[in-house]
């Protein structure tokens, strides 16, 4: 199965970038130590509390990859469901039984609000390192 098989296949921690700081809409993959990084993305939520947003980022394997383009208002975010961190930092899922043979069983037994990205599309954009995001 396909989820086993890239959990198995890390990415390498990005370089800190103590100038990057965390906004609602960004999306950052989600780790649970250094180098462990692979398919499982976060989006931070718009009404993440600041306390949060200013602790995005102290991690290595939390680096903002993307952002939602869009006003969050417009976009379906706003009805998700948030979970919380990944155990053992919160009361979120538990990465480890997400790839078991039942980790879909799982998630929709313990997270029955939880939502799915079911299509995602890279769009290549000019970045112009003078504009705040």
């Amino acid at each position: 199965e396909k989820r086993r098989h890239w959990r198995t296949r890390s990415i390498t921690d990005d370089p800190k970038h103590e100038e990057v700081s965390f906004l609602p809409g960004m999306l950052s993959y989600a780790g649970s130590g250094p180098d462990s990084r692979y398919g499982e993305v976060f989006i931070v939520m718009p009404d993440t509390p600041q306390r949060q947003l200013e602790h995005f980022g102290a991690n290595s394997w939390e680096t903002p990859f993307g952002i939602v383009q869009q006003p969050l208002d417009e976009t379906p975010i706003t009805r998700w469901h948030e979970t919380g961190d990944i155990k053992p930092f919160g009361d979120g899922t538990n990465p480890e039984r997400i790839h078991q043979d039942d980790g879909y069983e799982y998630l929709m037994t313990n997270f029955p609000e939880l939502d799915y990205i079911e299509t995602c599309r890279v769009e290549e954009i000019e970045v112009n390192a003078d504009k705040e995001l």
